[in-house]
């Protein structure tokens, strides 16, 4: 007898709900990117960057796992690149547990690979081979394979994939004027087209040393080069109306990362029902490189022009160690113990050269600097859990202990910071009756900031934009409160979840005009910001072939800048958005519309963000083996976005519009038998079973 059902889609447990992308067509031939966009509560933006219901303050990790690839500046890089392809359900935690990390103000993402969970009685393999190829010469090639016997259990896979992006930016300024306190109006534009070349492999391997003893192993690698050709121009006007600087600046960047992620895990079964001891080691190493030149030809003032060429590299390893102890206890409780210890080393170098052009140009000691940084973080933490009837109580609690030291090595600059967190936490699930549940949590989490964030030096990145960071940094704070309730039932599931979260210490970049036409962005510690929400899920069916999957999360926020020189609090309604219809038209082809509105944020200045993107797909089955793809992202051309700074000594109106529409063809081909999975939770020792 053969039974066939439907794998939910969406899996909840008492703190942290879990999301399949299986069914999402964009993950085939998108990018990691497009995939997560799709997930309710996430939110991103044309330029990659992600944020959990308006907080760009978020950890992303891979099964349960920190990745540099996904801490360094090359993330959102990575995220428009990546196949999202290699990774099967997405975690979304806006209050982890004690024993997930509590980096991140926002919350975490945890992206959960493709892997077969199960060991099989007898031998069995599958495997996928797929190609794609898009407008504007992009195409994606991949291969997976899985296999499983008793006691082993292997998973494998390649993927190349080459993206192109093109942009065009508009700014709008408003400068102090040197003798009058109107402001003097300047706008500035960049059209950029961009190509990269996405290289990923990754291997795990699961085996049963011995009734008691389970080995995980896990490889991944990520390879990618990026090639941009992009126009500046800028224009000054001066307090008479004539132009004070007018310039044109055509350039390149070429840049190159490249990211490996080794972990090895022990799960060890202690003698009595429900106690074990795991030990997980991982090492994450991230480097990066980028040349990027232009050649600034001056109209105003006349003159000869600049050709200025910088050289940056960058280098992050990571390694996490982490230990598990768990124990079942009477009455289906459930204690567990652990620590875990993570040590960053990261090292930045930045040259550069200037001359009238490109074969006089000589290095100039202005640009040369050179950063170190050094961070642990040493944690223990516990968490309990129990059910008294439909009650279930899970209160944790997880004490870290930070060092960071960082060596401005140009200046022999060094500083160091010492600090002591403790993180409390509670979750409460109430089972109303077998379909619906409410839910509550409270969380503590602090957001450290990173090394780019602390490097001092003032990096001049074009004659009219320089960046900082600020050793004084402290980290942020944030108290997340949450209430909500939840209703699932076969394929319908609703959610409505009221949130609020209190920052203190909030890291924000502030922008200032410092002179001579030119503008610095600088780190800084924001006061205090409010948030206050709700937010909105619902899956269903609306016909037999037709379902929907909407979410929708608005909210206020308040933010106090006094400390920055601000008089009074400025504030916000955020509106983001998403749905996706799914149509199955026949048992062949399968059709899937969607949308996405993400909402802006509230800024110390102003706000930024605010975006829009749409995608179609279609895809049509051969036979159980052989399936055709057709999806377009951006089709109707709505990817844009908008930020605002608006003050009484600075106003910049910047719009970025995504021009490009991506459209990929692409055949899917099965090998052997489809892996089997578990309808168990994803995400450590802590979860639970599958609706």
């Amino acid at each position: 007898m053969t039974v066939v059902a439907r794998t939910p889609g969406y899996r909840s447990a008492i703190d942290r709900r879990s999301y399949s992308i299986a069914s999402d067509l964009q993950k085939g031939t998108g990018s990691l990117a497009d995939a997560l966009g799709h997930v309710p509560a996430v939110q991103v933006d044309i330029d990659g960057n992600v944020s959990l219901r308006g907080d760009s303050n978020v950890t992303i990790l891979v099964d349960g796992k920190p990745s540099a690839l996904f801490s360094g500046p090359a993330r959102a890089q990575a995220l428009q690149s990546m196949s999202a392809d290699q990774f099967d359900r997405v975690e979304v935690m806006a209050n982890p547990p004690a024993g997930v990390t509590a980096e991140g103000s926002g919350g975490v993402i945890n992206l959960i690979s493709k892997a077969t969970r199960k060991n099989a009685a007898t031998p069995t393999a599958s495997g996928t081979v797929k190609a794609s190829v898009g407008t504007g010469d992009r195409f994606d090639v991949g291969a997976s394979g899985a296999y499983s016997a008793q006691g082993l259990s292997l998973n494998g896979g390649v993927d190349f994939r080459r993206s192109a992006f093109s942009n065009s930016t508009d700014s709008h300024y408003g400068l102090p004027g040197a003798t009058t306190s109107l402001l003097v109006p300047a706008e500035g534009s960049q059209t950029r087209g961009e190509r990269d070349d996405i290289l990923t492999l990754h291997g795990s391997l699961g085996y049963d040393l011995g009734p008691h003893d389970h080995l995980d192993v896990s490889v991944d690698t990520v390879t990618g080069r990026a090639y941009r050709d992009q126009d500046n121009s800028y224009q000054t006007i001066a307090q008479t109306g004539a132009l004070a600087l007018d310039y044109d600046a055509p350039g390149f960047y070429h840049g190159y990362f490249t990211s490996t992620s080794e972990s090895l895990g022990l799960t060890h079964a202690l003698p009595g029902d429900g106690q074990s001891v795991s030990v997980k080691l991982s090492l994450s190493q991230s480097h990066l490189a980028f040349e990027s030149g232009a050649t600034y030809a001056y109209t105003v003032p006349v003159g000869s022009n600049l050709y200025q060429n910088l050289l940056y590299t960058d280098a992050f390893p990571e390694l996490d160690l982490k230990v598990d102890y768990t124990r079942a206890l009477p009455g289906k409780a459930k204690l567990t113990l652990g620590y875990e210890g993570t040590f960053d080393w990261q090292s930045e170098d930045f040259q550069g050269a200037e001359g009238v052009s490109a074969a006089l140009a000589a290095a100039d000691p202005i640009f040369a600097h050179g950063f170190t940084f050094f961070q642990e973080v040493h944690a223990v933490y516990a968490t309990y859990e129990q059910a008294f009837g439909k009650l279930t109580v899970q209160p944790g609690l997880r004490l870290e202990s930070t060092t960071v030291d960082t060596d401005l090595v140009s200046a022999a600059e060094k500083g160091r910071q010492d600090y002591f967190e403790v993180d409390p936490g509670l979750h409460l699930d109430y089972r109303l009756d077998d379909a619906a549940e409410i839910k509550a949590s409270y969380g503590r989490r602090t957001q450290r900031p990173e090394d780019s964030q602390l490097d001092p030096f003032r990096i001049e990145i074009n004659p009219t934009f320089y960046v900082a960071g600020n050793a004084d940094l402290r980290p942020a704070i944030t108290q997340s409160y949450e209430l909500g309730y939840e209703y699932r039932q076969k394929t319908t599931d609703y959610q409505a979840t009221l949130f609020y979260r209190d920052k203190t210490n909030l890291l924000i970049q502030d922008t200032e005009d410092i002179g001579g036409d030119v503008l610095l962005k600088n780190w800084q510690n924001l006061g205090h910001e409010y948030d206050v929400g709700v937010e909105l899920v619902a899956n269903r069916d609306l016909l037999r072939t037709l379902s929907i999957n909407a979410s929708t999360d608005l909210m206020r926020a308040e933010a106090d800048a006094q400390n920055l020189g601000f008089t009074g609090n400025r504030s916000a309604f955020v509106a983001s958005g998403r749905v996706t219809l799914n149509w199955q038209v026949s048992p062949e082809d399968f059709v899937q519309l969607g949308g996405q509105a993400s909402g802006r944020q509230l800024t110390a200045q102003g706000y930024g963000g605010g975006s829009l993107s749409s995608n179609l797909g279609w895809r049509h089955r051969f036979d159980s083996r052989l399936a055709t793809v057709l999806t377009a992202n951006n089709p109707f051309g709505l990817s844009r976005r908008t930020t605002v700074i608006d003050t009484p000594t600075l106003v910049d109106i910047e719009r970025r519009k995504s021009n490009a529409v991506a459209v990929f063809f692409g055949l899917v081909y099965a090998l052997g038998a489809p892996p089997k999975r578990p309808d168990t939770f994803d995400f450590g020792s802590q979860g639970q079973g599958g609706p």
